[in-house]
């Protein structure tokens, strides 16, 4: 690894110059004025730069030398170099220049013009225009057909990305890719429990592109289809993300440096009441007397800071160009004692060789983030549970000010809470929270280190070598301290502590030879040919518990000294092997155009995957097939259509099983051995999941580009789905038996317009709207699950999430109060309200999908001389969700449902009585509330419309241009916002937080962080 830095370091500092160039400037206009964004180069080098705002720009260049502008929308004009005098270029319309070139699988880039398949791209300035300190998450509302939920974990939280609908039942995120690398986007631990880990609770320990620093990528780009995502295999069955990162340019040198600073506050929070207390100051419920205590749920949470400071230098030489960027993220989450600071330091150069036809390129980039007091989501070691349920009786601003005393007895620092009398320990859910957050603290370290070597050879004009090389190396640690006086039940008499180390790496290398040639006048061939090799290692490393409980053999021996010689029990330390993998590929591609209106694209993917080994096959073929004709240049169409397409597209891409499935191996914890937890099926035929996709689409453009609207249909099918089937203890020391079988279908609909309402010099005002419908089903379930799967499990909870047949992916299943067929409850003999229950024992219900019927984004951009202004609107319509929160506060007596039915004498409901007697029945609140209320009781009570409608970015800027005295080129100051105000929302919390990346805990609330609004200020500095 060190040698690999080391060339690297050594590549990046070459700088040898062999000739003199001189520095050209010039301005670039169309018939309405200056035009920036304008791609400037000098033929057959890599030097290029982009015309600035008023159109000007400059570049380095040799006499002799040819330059070449273009655009979208313009006919390319190049201009010999004949002198050093301002070059002066007015571009004019050309519908053939509509597409811009895009970059495609591996790396490859395509005009967009002629691609078969829908892909989508957004440049810089729409990832850093509102910041967030996950770049993912600047892309919600942007995307057509994709799905992004925030984390519940906060800043620094990762990210759960679906495209196109669920495809898979073990991992749905898309791959990204940077600069043509896969990225091994592993994760240390997500939750998939309605409890949470008993140590570390429902902890979110991220994902590596959250580690990514925004300020360093050019544009993310988004293949969605199987057809666009078929070169990939079986890295590519849940769509793929490209994200391209910022490289030097060969015009003059510059600095950017910007500053944004904002401030979070929490919204929708839970309601809850302040007029009735307990029936004792000791007791955990607040169903008492009426009377008066003071709001303090609001004050608990803080007003949360983020500074984000980047600076980005981009320098030039004869042989290419140098980028270097640093970038410090400081946060104070919204949480006491929660922050996180993460620094981003990242490098890159491209330098040309003998006449340019070499170009090698090295990058560096380097992430250290540490979060401390990670927020927690579920019921252990949550502070927000013991914030909402309080007993009111009791005064908050006390266990606030002392969450511990000295116990002079113990000589120990000791847990104080109203439910701790005498030698009773902490309740495990309620705990002080000023106890959890000072005395159960923990850190999360992130490091991520990617170096990457590329080499581009030009062997003659027609053929082309290119080869990357890639290492990847992470590293996760957990550190976790639970002091003496928790609740025992989830930290040992002395105390607890918890340390993990993993550590995750991935080599990747290619070869690609790429063919590009006019066959004669009419017909063009291009062509990929290649193959890759990918290693990975996940998750190497150790961990480390000293257990819980009351039993003096268990914890720590001594009481706070959190260290491994301190450990009295070792049964859980272990070291951990999350899994080894190598595939080896062979692709190739070819694209056939004919008289620049048709064009027959043609992929073919081959993966031999190590964790295939033991299997029937250890490879896999894939495939895509696609068709374009530009109708624009094919037949004569009326005048205010500028430019149409029609297209139609094929494709195959799988997902891989996970390592060691085919050769399971067993394990010693605590220094007993444990068989696999999975085994092969009884005819040991794994294969990786695999998706048939369909894609038809078509885009036009009026009016000389200033309307246009593309609409693509799509329809795929997911087979040989991963199953674990329980397996009888008489046959298998196993837990579960694996199967390949189900299927996952996915139908819907994309559409993209925007419209350039007003496009002058000064005035500008553009609107982009995206909209998308995707119908999702589940089929083919194995028999021996008898149609219905789990993918959270409920314990003892009224809340399972999970498969049924014939139902979309992902039902939310809970319980019910039994009812007649005109909804009245039927009281048992006692009178009281009771569970439905089938003849079979089953008390779950479908009680609803949290999948939206569909999803609607509209942005507005504005100018007005320097001015600009940004807005997003971001809609999601349909679907359910689950607050097991409000199910719990109710339970509890806490929220302000409960408090309006105490008002009003107890709960009304229609009823049936044993005897068959119909009528209404008035419960007592708490008697009502306990029967539906709680964990286990009735949460088809707690289902929510998850529509909701909100602002999700808002930007308001000035740009200064100085005079060519100044000392800097330009400055720009905005105000920001994200997720600024709900327009409509009728759930207790926001549907767009998910408690996981993972496949479970979809649709649900459990004490989660509440969503954040951010508002602040963004400046800007170009020297």
């Amino acid at each position: 690894m060190k040698k690999i830095i080391l060339f690297v370091l050594f590549v990046l500092t070459i700088q040898v110059s062999f000739a003199q160039t001189k520095t050209l400037s010039g301005v670039v206009s169309d018939d309405s004025g200056p035009l920036a964004g304008v791609n400037i180069s000098v033929t057959g080098t890599q030097k290029k730069t982009t015309s600035n705002f008023d159109g000007t720009f400059t570049i380095k260049a040799n006499i002799g030398e040819v330059l070449e502008f273009s655009f979208i929308g313009k006919r390319t004009v190049t201009r010999p170099i004949e002198n050093d005098e301002p070059i002066i270029i007015k571009l004019q319309d050309n519908s053939k220049s509509l597409s811009e070139v895009v970059v495609t699988s591996l790396g490859i880039k395509k005009s967009k013009r002629t691609l078969t398949y829908a892909t989508q791209e957004l440049k810089s300035e729409e990832l850093v225009r509102a910041k967030d300190a996950n770049l993912i998450n600047t892309m919600t509302g942007k995307i057509a057909g994709v799905t992004i939920n925030r984390s519940a974990g906060g800043t620094g939280g990762s990210t759960k990305v679906v495209i196109r609908g669920n495809s898979s039942l073990f991992n749905n995120q898309p791959l990204y890719v940077v600069d043509g690398i896969p990225l091994y986007n592993i994760t240390a631990e997500q939750p998939n429990s309605t409890f949470g880990d008993t140590g570390a609770g429902n902890r979110d320990a991220g994902d590596i592109v959250s580690l990514i620093n925004p300020e360093d990528i050019e544009s993310i780009s988004v293949l969605k289809g199987a057809a666009a995502a078929a070169l990939y295999g079986s890295q590519g069955g849940r769509g793929v993300i490209l994200l391209n990162t910022k490289k030097g340019t060969s015009g003059a040198s510059t600095i950017r440096v910007s500053s944004t600073t904002t401030f979070e506050n929490v919204i929708s929070l839970p309601k809850l009441q302040n007029t009735y207390l307990g029936t004792t100051a000791t007791s955990d419920t607040s169903w008492g007397s009426k009377g008066e205590s003071k709001e303090y749920v609001k004050d608990f949470f803080t007003t949360g800071v983020t500074q984000t400071t980047a600076a980005n230098f981009t320098g030039r030489t004869s042989l290419g160009a140098t980028m270097l960027s640093f970038s410090n993220t400081a946060a104070k989450g919204v949480i006491p004692e929660n922050s996180l600071n993460k620094n981003n330091l990242s490098a890159k150069v491209n330098n040309s060789y003998f006449d340019n036809k070499l170009v090698i390129g090295a990058s560096v980039l380097y992430t250290n983030q540490n979060i401390y007091n990670r927020p927690v989501n579920g019921l252990y070691n949550n502070p927000l549970l013991g914030l909402y349920t309080m007993n009111r009786s009791n005064d908050f601003d006390y266990y606030k000010n002392n969450y511990e005393y000295y116990n002079s007895l113990t000589d120990l620092p000791t847990q104080v809470w109203n439910t701790i009398i005498g030698n009773v320990s902490a309740n495990e859910y309620q705990q002080n929270p000023y106890w959890l957050i000072n005395r159960n603290k923990s850190v999360d370290t992130n490091k991520f280190l990617n170096t990457a070597l590329t080499f581009d050879y030009s062997v003659n004009k027609w053929l082309k070598l290119n080869s990357k090389y890639s290492y990847t190396n992470t590293l996760n640690t957990f550190d976790k301290k639970m002091y003496a006086t928790s609740a025992t039940t989830l930290a040992g008499p002395n105390g607890r502590y918890i340390y993990s180390e993993l550590q995750s790496s991935q080599n990747y290398f290619d070869v690609i030879a790429s063919i590009n040639t006019k066959i004669n006048d009419k017909l063009t061939f291009s062509s990929n040919i290649g193959g890759s090799q990918l290693k990975t290692i996940s998750n190497q490393g150790v961990y480390l518990d000293s257990g819980f409980g009351t039993d003096d053999k268990l914890g720590l021996a001594t009481p706070n000294w959190f260290t491994l010689a301190n450990f009295k029990y070792h049964a859980n330390n272990r070291q951990i092997d999350g899994g080894k993998k190598e595939i080896q590929s062979a692709f190739a591609t070819a694209n056939l155009g004919y008289n620049d209106y048709l064009f027959l694209d043609i992929t073919a993917r081959k993966d031999w995957s190590s964790a295939l080994v033991n299997t029937n096959s250890t490879s896999f073929f894939y495939k895509s097939l696609g068709l374009t004709n530009i109708l624009s240049e094919t037949i004569k169409l009326p005048e205010v259509v500028t430019f149409a397409k029609v297209r139609a597209s094929y494709g195959e891409v799988g997902n891989d099983i996970p390592s060691y499935l085919s050769t399971p191996v067993n394990t010693k914890v605590g220094g007993a051995a444990y068989f696999p937890n999975i085994l092969p099926g009884i005819d040991n035929n794994y294969a990786p999941e695999l998706k048939k996709e369909f894609e038809i689409g078509t885009e036009w453009r009026f009016y000389k580009n200033r309307f246009g609207i593309e609409v693509t249909y799509y329809n795929s099918k997911t087979t040989n789905q991963l199953f674990k089937a329980l397996v009888p203890a008489t046959v298998s020391s196993a837990q579960y038996f694996g199967i390949n079988q189900g299927s996952i279908q996915n139908s819907g609909i994309e559409l993209l317009a925007d419209a350039k309402w007003i496009d002058t010099e000064k005035i500008s005002w553009k609107t982009t709207v995206n909209f998308s419908k995707n119908k999702n089903v589940v089929t083919n379930i194995p028999s021996v699950f008898d149609g219905k799967m789990l993918l959270t499990e409920p314990g003892n909870n009224s809340y399972q999430f999970g498969l049924i047949e014939g139902q979309p992916f992902g039902v939310i299943m809970g319980q019910r109060i039994l009812k007649d067929g005109e909804g009245r409850a039927i009281l048992d003999a006692t009178g009281k309200l009771q569970l439905e229950k089938e003849s079979n024992g089953n008390t779950f219900f479908n009680l609803g999908n949290a999948n939206p019927d569909f999803m609607l984004g509209i942005a507005n951009s504005f100018k007005i001389g320097n001015f600009t202004a940004n807005v997003l609107v971001d809609g999601r319509f349909g679907g359910s969700v689950l607050s097991l929160t409000e199910s719990m506060n109710d339970a509890y007596g806490v929220s302000q449902r409960s408090a309006e039915a105490r008002d009003n004498g107890g709960v009304t409901i229609p009823t049936v009585s044993a005897t068959g007697v119909v009528g209404t029945t008035t419960f007592p609140a708490q008697t009502y509330y306990n029967a539906v209320g709680g964990r286990t009781g009735a949460s088809a009570d707690y289902i929510y419309d998850a529509t909701n409608i909100v602002l999700r970015e808002f930007s308001l800027g000035y740009t200064y241009k100085p005079n060519s005295k100044s000392f800097f080129d330009s400055a720009s100051l905005s105000v920001i916002g994200r997720n600024l105000l709900f327009f409509y929302k009728k759930a207790p919390f926001d549907p767009n937080v998910s408690l996981s990346t993972g496949e479970g805990l979809q649709g649900v609330d459990i004490f989660g962080l509440p969503s954040t609004r951010s508002l602040g200020l963004n400046l800007n500095l170009t020297f």
